[in-house]
């Protein structure tokens, strides 16, 4: 009579959790317009953050490359620079690939590039143009809800 009950209970379980989805998710950070010699922009380093936080607290596993600087802006779709990362994100078994362009001089123009690992296709793609912020926490808050678009494909 136990085993039944255990069997229902563990059929229940597996029903009730077969709609969770955790998708594995790798990030590359690119800056473009500074030199080598400047030092790591603070706009970088809250982009990959906030897309780390994003990703992760929405359950999904989570990488990420390290930021990349160059010196002129890259091209539509794909950008070839991001091969090599692309490629240890995908032997890596992720399912997914974002690249975060974030443009210098003015870095509150970012591009989000969201591919598919398994066959280079770009998903999703938005860019952000400039914005004023009152405060540091009202531009964190709003990278992180504008990054939840991209969570939102994922599904």
């Amino acid at each position: 009579m136990q085993k039944k009950f255990v069997v229902l209970g563990l059929l229940f379980l597996l029903i009730i959790i077969s709609p969770l989805y955790s998708a594995t998710v790798s990030f590359l950070v690119i800056e473009t317009g500074l030199s080598k010699e400047s030092p790591p922009s603070q706009h970088s380093a809250l982009w990959e953050n906030s897309l780390l936080d994003v990703f992760f607290e929405s359950g999904h596993i989570v990488s990420n490359a390290p930021i990349l600087r160059l010196s002129q802006q890259p091209d539509e779709g794909f950008p070839g620079e991001a091969e090599r990362d692309f490629e240890y994100a995908k032997e890596g078994g992720m399912d997914y690939f974002i690249v975060a362009i974030i443009h210098h001089p003015s870095p509150h123009n970012v591009s989000l590039r969201l591919f598919r690992t398994n066959s280079q296709e770009m998903v999703l793609e938005h860019k952000y143009s400039d914005k004023t912020y009152r405060s540091n926490k009202e531009q964190t808050d709003t990278i992180k809800n504008d990054i939840m678009g991209f969570v939102a494909r994922l599904r």
